[in-house]
C-alpha cells in the first residue's frame, strides 16, 4: 500500500474515532448529569476532543480542497496570473504552517507540567494535533502547487450550478 493511501486512511480513522469518543463522552455526561451524578470530567474531556476533531477535520479538508474559497476576482484573471495567485495562496499556507511548527513545541513544552482542571493528564496532550496538522498543511499545499502548475487550478461553481 502506498505511504499516501496509509495516510489518508490513518487520518480518516482518527476522525471516526475523535467523532465517535466526542459523542460518547457527551452522552455520558447527558446520562450522568440527569441521573443526578454528573462527571466532572466529562466537559472538559469534551473541549479537547473538540479541539482535536477540529484540527483533524482540518486536515480532510485540505486533502479535499473543501475549505471556502472564494474565486471571485482570482477567476477573473487571466489563467498565469490566477496560477501566481494560487502559488501565493498556497504559499501563505505553508508560511502559516511553518510558523505552527515553529511557535507550537515551545507551547508544547511548557504545558508538560500543567495538568488538565479534572483530568490527571497533562494538558500538553491538546496541543499534539498541531504540529501534526501543520505538517498536512504543508504537504497539501505542495501538492495543490503542483497541481496548479501542471494545469489544474481550482475553479469557481459555475453560475446555476449545484454546490455543496
Amino acid at each position: 500500500m502506498r505511504l499516501g493511501v496509509i495516510s489518508v486512511r490513518l487520518v480518516d480513522a482518527s476522525a471516526v474515532i475523535l467523532v465517535l469518543g466526542l459523542l460518547g463522552c457527551v452522552v455520558l455526561g447527558v446520562v450522568f448529569r440527569a441521573l443526578g451524578n454528573p462527571l466532572v470530567w466529562s466537559d472538559e474531556l469534551a473541549q479537547y476532543l473538540l479541539v482535536w476533531c477540529g484540527f483533524t477535520g482540518m486536515m480532510i479538508a485540505a486533502r479535499k480542497g473543501s475549505h471556502i474559497r472564494i474565486n471571485m476576482f482570482i477567476d477573473m484573471l487571466p489563467r498565469r496570473a490566477r496560477l501566481l495567485a494560487e502559488i501565493a495562496i498556497q504559499l501563505s499556507i505553508v508560511a502559516f504552517a511553518v510558523a505552527l511548527l515553529w511557535y507550537v513545541p515551545s507551547v508544547i513544552q511548557r504545558n508538560l507540567d500543567i495538568e488538565f482542571v479534572s483530568l490527571p493528564i497533562s494538558a500538553a496532550l491538546l496541543y499534539i494535533p498541531v504540529p501534526i496538522a501543520a505538517f498536512a498543511l504543508i504537504v497539501q499545499a505542495i501538492v495543490d502547487i503542483g497541481r496548479a502548475v501542471g494545469g489544474r487550478l481550482p475553479h469557481a461553481i459555475e453560475p446555476g450550478s449545484q454546490a455543496l
